[in-house]
Order: structure tokens, then C-alpha cells, then sequence
């Protein structure tokens, strides 16, 4: 996730180049093909249903969300979990009923007694409470714990390996008008409606057991495996909604839409809403690129558009194939720059302003670095899972080092050199400590964590490079991306496949950047 701390210690003169090189030839990417086009909300179509009588294991739902390479996937990760969400909003938009079913398996080697579910809206302000409960049609009463963001299920009988069981409850959230959260992510505040993890979700249940703890101040909450979603909105009819996922479905009557939509496998699923988006989009390849935002911010809403069609075309490349046929950009009301989920980002507003300038920058500059950094998370996050919590190096320092792959394919040497300017400044803001990389979010102090993270952890990479080798480092980093997809990594597995890459012992090089001494 991508805060005012990706870019904001760029100097001026290092905003002055990269404006600049918006005027000069680009490297080897393709010219745009057309236009940005407005769009429209599509019309009225036979409103979707829930699928009860559709086994769990069909995943033909999801087969449009997907492209064609991608969709080989829904014959795989056998025991991913299933999501089915009806949502209602109302015309105030401040109090959202929602009722959830999951098919949860047990993946794990040990039967499991009991399973915990994430409540977020308790800790960005809101309030979020769970009703009738049921496992397998038995009433199950709910433990709240954690401060409210977590309640624990236990299961009526335990939970074998490679067994199921479906979960529903009732849930009911607050949202605030004021933006809550760590970083302002979730609330109805200018006309926006952000739903920033706001149903009830299950953690990663790994060597540690069911991975749940108080939010720490540092860093991104969420710690997921890959799943599908189901969701079903019913809200007023004027709102126009981006979201992770496809829309499969729409209904219209009497001042309301009924919407589905259709996401996976996806590490969350995400939305925003108002009556104020225009819609503008462009395809690459099979995706389609969505810019929503109101209609006075159109010029920056249709820069990117430029920005990600390129990001697209560099991180395909050098990564993989982004795997679905929609990619959303979302203006918010946030304090921070940018936040990925699966298939959409949520920008700030602040980004938006024509001729203003952000955390010191012109937004232009600053849009351009988080609209590259945010699409890098749709590999390094959402493709490829870690633990946000205990190693956020994974997904944020990669991104800044892929958002410097994105300036050197798109501009060359000179202004990728300019961007990576931006680490060195963060990391001085802590005197170029040596603290390692690789500690938990929670571990840094707030002065410590962007330095570290953003500003230490990819010169970390750009070390790694060195040893290895830019030949042997660009296929590890494709390989990395394609072995671990839709998987969760760790530290010493990257370093493992390092190794393999380069036929070389990289422990030095890990426990001085990485390693907690």
C-alpha cells in the first residue's frame, strides 16, 4: 500500500525530470491506440441470484472475470475458500446489513476446533456486529475478541483435513463519515462511499495458527489466502460502483440496482461508490482499464489511464500476465496516495488536481510513481500472497523496486535513476539506518517504518540484482511471480529460489539487509 510515503521525499529537481521526459520518445512500449472513451453503466440485464443449487467446486462463475491464460486456474486450489455476500446500502449509506456464507475447507494437516474471522470496521471507526450464526445449519455463538476485530468460531464437531464446512451470518456494519483506519481507507465522506474491508473475512491460518492480532499502527491489516467472492449489492440506483471483480448481473426498480459481481481467486474483494464517478476506460490486450472519478477530475482520471496501460504492458513482461479482464482506478477521500486490492486501486483525490501539487510534488509526478507502484501489488500482494504484518518487505519493497522497472522501460537510465532518488531521501529520514528489512510492521516505529520499508527495502534488491546478475535476477524475478501465484511466500523461500537462480550462497547478503540480528 502505497502512502503519502512512496514517492513524497522526491526532490524538486528530480520532479522537474520526470515531468520533463513526459515530452521525449518512449522506450519500446505501444502507442496508445485510442482515446480514453466515456462509458456508461451498462443496461438493465436479468438480475443474478444467489447459486444454491450450484455445487461450491463450480467455478464457471468466476470464468468471466478472467483471461483466457488465466482461466486455467479455476480447475486449480482445490480447497480455496468460497465467499457468498448479499449487501445492502442504503439511500443514507451509513448503516450496511449484509449476510454471508462461506465454504471454508480445512487445508491444513491437523483437524481445527475452531476458526476466527476479521471485523475491520471496529478498528477504523465503525462498527461492525455478527447475528446468527450457523455452521452446517447449528447455531454457533460468536466470541469477540482482539477489540472487537476479531470474532471465534468454535466448530460443533472438529474439522478434519480436507473437510468443509459452510459458514453463514448475519452482519451489520456502521460506516463513518469520517475516513477511519490506518490510513483514512474506510468511510462516506465527499460523495464516496469506501468499503475498505468491510465483511467479515477469515485470516491465514498457517505455522503459527489462525494469524490475528490488534491492528498494529504500521502498515497494511490484511493477511489472507487467495478466494472467490460471490457478491450480491443492492443499493440506490444512482450510485455508480467500481469494484474488485467483474459485474456479472444488473436489475433496476423502483429507485434501486441489484448488481452482482464476481471475483477470483482474489485476496479480497473491494468497493467504492458515488453518484459523482464518470467512468473512462482502454483495453490492453484482454483487460480493461476503468478510471472512475467525478467529472471535474477527468484530465487526471484519464492520465491513469496512460500511467497503468503502461505499468500493464512492463510488469507483463517482466512478470507474468496480469490475469483479469478488468483493472479499476477509484478516487477517494483518503489521507494517503494510493491502496491495492485484488483488481482495483483506490487513489486520493489529492492526486487529482490539474495544477495543484501533493506531499510537496506536482501531482502529476507523484500520480504517476503510486498509479506504477499500486499496479506492481496486483503481482507482489495479490497474485502473490505474503504477510503483510510480519514481512510487509515482500510486497511493498518489491513494488518500489518494480515501480523503477516501470521508469526504466518506459523513460530509460536517466529517469529511472531520478525516481530511485526518492529511496535514498526516504531512508534518510532515519540516517540511512541498517535496520533490517525484513522485521514486522509492528516492530518499527512510525518514524521507522516507510524508511525502512519503502526507502531501505529496494536498495535490498538492487544489491540482489548486483550479485546475481541482471540476466539471472530478471528471470528469478518471473520465475518468483509464476511458481508462488496465487500462493503466500516467505522470506526464506525467496531467498531460496534466489539462490537456485544464481547457483550462489546469498546468506550474507540476507542477514545484512533482511534478517533481524
Amino acid at each position: 500500500m502505497k502512502k503519502t510515503i512512496c514517492f513524497m521525499a522526491t526532490l524538486i529537481a528530480t520532479a522537474i525530470i520526470l515531468l520533463t521526459t513526459h515530452c521525449t520518445q518512449r522506450g519500446p512500449l505501444p502507442a496508445i491506440e485510442a482515446s480514453p472513451t466515456p462509458v456508461t453503466p451498462p443496461a438493465a440485464t436479468p438480475a443474478a441470484t444467489a447459486l444454491p443449487n450450484v455445487p461450491w467446486t463450480n467455478r464457471e462463475f468466476y470464468r468471466s472475470g478472467l483471461t483466457e491464460d488465466a482461466q486455467s486456474v479455476l480447475t486449480r486450489l482445490p480447497g480455496a475458500s468460497v465467499y457468498r455476500i448479499d449487501l445492502d446500502i442504503p439511500n443514507d449509506h451509513t448503516q450496511l446489513q449484509g449476510h454471508e456464507t462461506v465454504h471454508y475447507t480445512n487445508q491444513e494437516t491437523a483437524p481445527l476446533n475452531e476458526i476466527y474471522f476479521r471485523l475491520f470496521p471496529n478498528a477504523a471507526g465503525g462498527k461492525a456486529t455478527i447475528a446468527n450464526v450457523k455452521i452446517d445449519g447449528k447455531i454457533v455463538s460468536p466470541i469477540y475478541e482482539l477489540q472487537e476485530t476479531a470474532i471465534r468460531l468454535r466448530f460443533p464437531e472438529a474439522l478434519e483435513p480436507g473437510a468443509w464446512a459452510e459458514i453463514q451470518m448475519d452482519f451489520q456494519v456502521d460506516v463513518p463519515a469520517e475516513m477511519g483506519g490506518n490510513y483514512s481507507l474506510f468511510g462516506y465522506n465527499s460523495g464516496v462511499l469506501a468499503l475498505d474491508k468491510f465483511y467479515p473475512v477469515i485470516p491465514v491460518y498457517d505455522d503459527e495458527g489462525w494469524n490475528v492480532e490488534i491492528p498494529p499502527e504500521n502498515g497494511d491489516l490484511t493477511y489472507y489466502d487467495a478466494a472467490f467472492y460471490e457478491v450480491h449489492v443492492t443499493a440506490p440506483e444512482d450510485l455508480v460502483f467500481a469494484t474488485s471483480g467483474v459485474e456479472v448481473a444488473r436489475e433496476q426498480q423502483e429507485g434501486k440496482q441489484s448488481l452482482t459481481f464476481a471475483a477470483g481467486p482474489a485476496r479480497d474483494f473491494y468497493l467504492a461508490a458515488s453518484e459523482d464517478y464518470v467512468v473512462l476506460e482502454e483495453r490492453v490486450g484482454e483487460t480493461t482499464i476503468r478510471s472512475y472519478a467525478p467529472l471535474a477530475y477527468e484530465q487526471h482520471a484519464e492520465l491513469i489511464l496512460e500511467f497503468a496501460r503502461d505499468a500493464l504492458y512492463s510488469f507483463n513482461r517482466r512478470f507474468g500476465p496480469y490475469p483479469y479482464t478488468e483493472f479499476d482506478f477509484a478516487g477517494i477521500s483518503t489521507e494517503i496516495s494510493g491502496m491495492e486490492y485484488a483488481g482495483i486501486v483506490a487513489l486520493s483525490f489529492d492526486l487529482y488536481e490539474p495544477s495543484g501539487r501533493s506531499r510537496g510534488l506536482p501531482t502529476r509526478v507523484l500520480l504517476e510513481s503510486v498509479t506504477a507502484h499500486e499496479t506492481a501489488n496486483q503481482w507482489f500482494y495479490n497474485m502473490i500472497g505474503s504477510d503483510q504484518l510480519d514481512e510487509p518487505w515482500l510486497d511493498e519493497a518489491m513494488a518500489q523496486y518494480s515501480t523503477w522497472l516501470y521508469y526504466l522501460d518506459r523513460y530509460g537510465e536517466e529517469t529511472a535513476r531520478s525516481y530511485r532518488q526518492s529511496w535514498e531521501d526516504n531512508w534518510s529520514k532515519v540516517g540511512q539506518a541498517t535496520t533490517p528489512i525484513g522485521m514486522p510492521s509492528a516492530a518499527y516505529s512510525k518514524e521507522e517504518y516507510s524508511p525502512i520499508v519503502y526507502g531501505r527495502g529496494p536498495f535490498f534488491l538492487t544489491a540482489l540484482e548486483e550479485k546475481m546478475g541482471r540476466k539471472s535476477f530478471d528471470a528469478f524475478l518471473h520465475n518468483y511471480s509464476t511458481t508462488h501465484q496465487w500462493g503466500i511466500v516467505t522470506t526464506e523461500e525467496f531467498e531460496r529460489l534466489a539462490e537456485a537462480h544464481c547457483n550462489c550462497d546469498l546468506t550474507s547478503l540476507f542477514e545484512s539487509w533482511v534478517y533481524e540480528r
